[in-house]
């Protein structure tokens, strides 16, 4: 993820790389960008894929999306994003998206949609409070960062597009061990257009941010400690209703499994009004050295 130093920026840098080039055929290209790792956050190939695949089937809305991570690739090359129509029905539409740079798939994707379809309604209830508030993201980030030995300031750090405020502190080097659970607020900096393929892709966007983040927790470290290597493998997201991402959305999530070097996350996200908006897991790489 790209940090900036204003934070209208960095959300505006978002907006701006979620704009694909419409090659014809069904191809799409779009700007990488280098995160903070040095490689492409895998958060934006996954959200412009659903962005290259709503562009194919505008009238209806993504239910869910399961993403493969292939290869790195280059923060310094674009993106190709080639769209396969496989199904188009009367309830449910289907796309595969596959992402390449340099002739090498990075990603690939398949992407459903459905119709707006009534029926019978249920849900696992959110506890706890629902009112915003915990230790700002980049905050977590620096506190990490500062325990790793590096001279660096807040106001040198940046913003990240998304406002995430993370309950109980953010664990990504050193800390105490704690359960396997992890509550977190998100929203976008600035109001956005009532688009809602948009609000869905950058809530996707967000959502590979801390997802693995839980299953670190009871060995009382995180993924910036020395030595370890992450990545993510998959990653797979439903969406249950209308989510707007310019109001705050509550992430609840759990890691159940750290094993074979290899990261399981959870996380349910719910809006204001504790209605179940999205659920999403992801598989991680986990290298964590003895």
């Amino acid at each position: 993820m790209m940090m900036k130093k204003r934070p209208e920026d960095a959300l505006r840098d978002l907006l701006e790389h979620l704009v694909l080039e419409d090659r014809g055929d069904d191809r799409f290209v779009g700007e990488s960008q280098t995160a903070a790792n040095g490689r492409i956050f895998g958060g934006l190939v996954f959200a412009q894929a659903m962005r290259a695949a709503q562009a194919t089937a505008p009238e209806r809305e993504v239910h869910s999306v399961h993403g493969s991570f292939l290869r790195a690739g280059d923060p310094k090359q674009p993106i190709e994003y080639a769209v396969v129509r496989l199904r188009d029905g009367r309830s449910f539409t289907t796309r595969r998206v596959t992402a390449s740079q340099g002739g090498q798939i990075i990603f690939e994707s398949t992407v459903s949609f459905h119709v707006e379809e009534p029926g019978i309604e249920r849900q696992v209830d959110v506890t706890g409070s629902l009112e915003p508030s915990g230790e700002a993201y980049e905050d977590g980030l620096v506190r990490a960062a500062r325990a790793r030995g590096f001279q660096i300031t807040r106001e040198s750090f940046g913003h990240a597009p998304i406002e995430i405020l993370v309950e109980g502190g953010l664990t990504m080097a050193e800390g105490e061990p704690r359960p396997p659970e992890l509550r977190s607020w998100l929203r976008s900096r600035e109001p956005l257009p009532d688009d809602r393929g948009l609000h869905a892709a950058i809530l996707a966007y967000a959502s590979d941010l801390m997802i693995v983040l839980p299953g670190f927790h009871p060995l009382g470290f995180g993924v910036m400690r020395e030595g370890v290597q992450t990545a993510s493998l998959d990653h797979a997201m439903w969406f249950h209703e209308p989510v707007r991402i310019d109001d705050w959305v509550l992430a609840v999530g759990d890691g159940p499994v750290l094993k074979r070097s290899r990261v399981l996350g959870r996380m349910l996200f719910y809006d204001r009004r504790g209605r179940l908006v999205a659920s999403a897991v992801q598989e991680g790489l986990a290298r964590i050295p003895d």
